[in-house]
């Protein structure tokens, strides 16, 4: 039996607002930091990190992992066929990556994206996980990040077929729309030949040119780390 339409519409819009609450900033403001104003800009948890404490990025993590499995959870409880689990993942990833409550100017996706993958197959985040470690061990995790999102679709379509490969297509594609945010400007302010290395690195490692990566820690002096 399917499920009633207005089902499909609350478990949806509730996707949205569970995904879209920023967890990392609202941590980040219960220590009067405003992570939109220091180091990176990004309201998300690598920024909380390096401006807050690994205490605060421990909690933030498992939180926002959360805010992406559950809603898939509650999609297939509530009796909804795959293309709506489905759909819902991909909701609770937009509304992270583009909150209301922001302005629609949200986080990267990574933490929110790995839980609603970890609700659609046990497998698909086994390769998240080992390109995320990978990329650990090498230093490099914006790039084991970027080559699980794109191993994903590859691996959905052999687990659920043409689907499931489509749904994590658009969750790679909604990662790769955060990591180009600004990069307009960017480009606009770079030479012709820095543009295509500006371009590349974005995509690849999440690095913008002159970037401040660690901002002002509570207590602390002013610290720069440019990439």
């Amino acid at each position: 039996m399917s499920t009633p339409g207005i089902a499909v519409a609350g478990v949806l819009v509730g996707a949205y607002m569970v995904g879209s609450v920023p967890v990392a900033w609202l941590l980040g403001r219960s220590r009067d930091i405003d992570l939109r104003e220091v180091g990176s800009g990004n309201p998300g948890t690598s920024n909380l990190f390096r401006n807050a404490g690994i205490g605060m990025a421990v909690l933030s993590g498992p939180l926002q992992f959360a805010q992406g499995l559950v809603p898939v959870l509650i999609a297939r409880a509530a009796g909804g066929d795959g293309s709506l689990v489905e759909l819902t993942a991909l909701v609770t990833v937009a509304g992270n990556g583009w909150p209301v409550w922001l302005g629609f100017r949200g986080q990267r996706g990574v933490a929110v994206a790995t839980g609603a993958v970890a609700g659609l197959h046990p497998v698909l985040l086994a390769v998240l996980l080992v390109c995320f470690a990978a990329g650990a061990v090498g230093r490099r995790i914006a790039a084991g990040v970027l080559a699980g999102f794109v191993l994903l679709p590859v691996a959905a379509a052999f687990i659920g077929g043409p689907r499931l490969a489509v749904t994590c297509s658009a969750l790679l594609a909604a990662l790769l729309l955060r990591r180009l945010d600004g990069i307009g400007d960017d480009r606009r302010q770079a030479t012709t030949g820095e543009r295509r290395h500006i371009l590349l690195r974005r995509i690849v490692f999440d690095e913008r040119p002159g970037q401040v990566l660690v901002g002002r820690r509570p207590g602390a002096e002013w610290a720069e780390r440019r990439p």
